[in-house]
């Protein structure tokens, strides 16, 4: 059982900084994704598009996130950003 979680936790590991690019790599996964988003891909693009500023103007103060378009409280999952560009 501990075998099978550690491989889990690594699998995580490796994905996660698999995620780790600029805001404008990751903003085009984003509008990639929201093509896939029915009647509502429009506004979830233009969200995406507006959070690559976002981002940048963020990851320039050090918080190198983007944090991907959601309707929920909160906003939406958080992707490490590794370049501010």
């Amino acid at each position: 059982m501990k075998k099978l979680i550690l491989a889990a936790f690594m699998t995580v590991a490796a994905a996660s900084s698999s995620f780790a690019n600029s805001c404008t790599t990751q903003g085009q996964e984003c509008k990639s994704w929201a093509r896939g988003q029915g009647a509502e891909a429009v506004g979830y693009a233009s969200a995406c598009t507006r959070e690559v500023s976002a981002c940048i103007s963020r990851c320039k103060g050090g918080n190198k996130v983007f944090i991907g378009v959601s309707k929920a409280a909160g906003g939406g999952q958080q992707y490490p950003v590794s370049d501010c560009k």
